[in-house]
């Protein structure tokens, strides 16, 4: 690549870094919008901070999502062909695939997620919520994730497709496995192996599942797949569990997230936290800053299908760029004092559910589950506080949560 010989590779990806990106991301936006970042290994890709170039590359049909089969390019040579069907499984999910293919699967997907569908679940996801709630008590000490932000978008995506309580581990368990792999530009042969086997026992859960619900349709989401497919619209067998895990997986790996980075952002800003408590009418707000603040989502890639100039920079087909939606989410071009919490921030037009066709097909129900949990959160425990050493930020740098929150109710 003669248009980057000698060009020096920036370090954004480190243990620094995973604990708080911000500092780089600000450095970033002084130097300019568009950086040549070291992503792990051999691997260097292009990088874009900015929220006006991030905004419009998500946009731009001349860059591609295909990127499943790139994930592996950190992975010795010797060892990627072990991992053909990772690849091939995840090239089979909504996120990854461009148009005409995306198209058809997005509007057979967004009868199940439109805002009407997703208001509808909004007295189970409370009665959930508050199921989970009531039996922590006032004074005690608890881990939020694992004792609540865990485990409730799990139970709120479960009933959501109509699987059954006792695989809650299970997907829990699955889903950090493939985070870990999806989230770390320097994967490694382990994460690989990991993801992989998470997926193939995933896929056999849901043939069974599939084919039970065939027998014995419901109101649940598969359900609704299954009619859609049967009404003519081309849904394949193998699209119809992919599409099952990928939604389990976005619908647990990010919302716990949004939860997670939430609780502990409004855990460090005690006054902001009692204004919401007070006007609860501020939760809608809220929740956009907090995913704009700490986004759960650093950063989503997109692979060149022909030779493009981003930002002046003349870049090859084939080549990887980042958009590093978390440091757009930053951008003081874009956001009056990016750096400072507002919950009644107007005209938040953050990227955390990314923008153009893939805009995140859950995000209204990530918002509802944000809000509903927060809310409640704050509201039940007036007093509670952090407790213990600085909690530790998970090993995935694209994917941004907590490995635990401690705190004293």
């Amino acid at each position: 690549m003669s248009n980057v010989s000698g060009l020096g590779k920036k370090v954004v990806f480190s243990d620094e870094i995973l604990q708080d990106p911000y500092p780089t991301y600000a450095r970033m936006h002084e130097e300019g919008p568009l950086h040549y970042v070291d992503a792990g290994g051999k691997w260097a890709v292009w990088a874009i901070f900015s929220h006006a170039e991030c905004a419009s590359i998500a946009k731009d049909p001349r860059l591609s999502a295909k990127r499943a089969q790139q994930m592996l390019l950190p992975l010795p040579l010797s060892r990627q062909a072990e991992f053909s069907e990772l690849a091939r499984m995840l090239s089979l999910w909504l996120i990854f695939m461009d148009p005409p293919e995306h198209t058809r699967l997005r509007k057979l997907l967004n009868k199940g997620f439109s805002a009407a569908a997703v208001e509808g679940l909004r007295p189970q996801a409370e009665a959930i919520v508050d199921q989970m709630l009531t039996p922590l008590r006032h004074g005690t000490e608890v881990d939020l994730m694992s004792e609540f932000a865990n485990p409730m978008p799990v139970r709120i995506i479960s009933e959501l497709l109509g699987v059954p309580q006792a695989m809650y581990g299970t997907f829990v368990n699955a889903s950090r496995a493939i985070a870990a792999f999806r989230g770390n530009p320097n994967r490694t042969v382990e994460d690989a192996q990991a993801a992989q086997d998470a997926l193939i026992e995933l896929t056999e859960f849901f043939r069974k599942t599939v084919a039970e619900r065939r027998r014995n349709k419901g109101t649940d989401l598969i359900s609704l797949l299954i009619d859609i497919e049967e009404e003519g619209e081309v849904l394949t067998e193998e699209e119809l569990y992919a599409q099952c895990i990928a939604l389990l997986f976005a619908g647990h790996e990010t919302t716990r997230n949004l939860i997670g980075n939430g609780m502990y952002t409004l855990l460090q800003y005690p006054e902001q936290m009692a204004e919401l408590r007070e006007k609860p009418e501020l939760i809608r707000s809220a929740v956009e800053e907090l995913l704009r603040f700490e986004s759960p989502v650093q950063f989503t890639a997109r692979v060149l299908k022909e030779d493009i100039e981003v930002c002046g920079q003349p870049i090859r087909k084939g080549w990887t760029v980042l958009c590093m939606l978390a440091a757009a989410n930053r951008d003081p071009k874009q956001f009056k004092d990016p750096n400072r919490l507002d919950l009644k921030r107007l005209n938040n037009q953050h990227l955390a559910f990314s923008a153009g066709l893939h805009f995140c097909i859950g995000a209204q129900l990530a918002r509802l589950e944000g809000q509903i949990a927060i809310l409640n959160l704050v509201q039940r425990f007036p007093k509670m506080k952090l407790v213990g050493p600085r909690p530790e930020w998970a090993s995935t740098f694209g994917l941004r949560g907590l490995k635990s929150l401690q705190v004293i109710l």
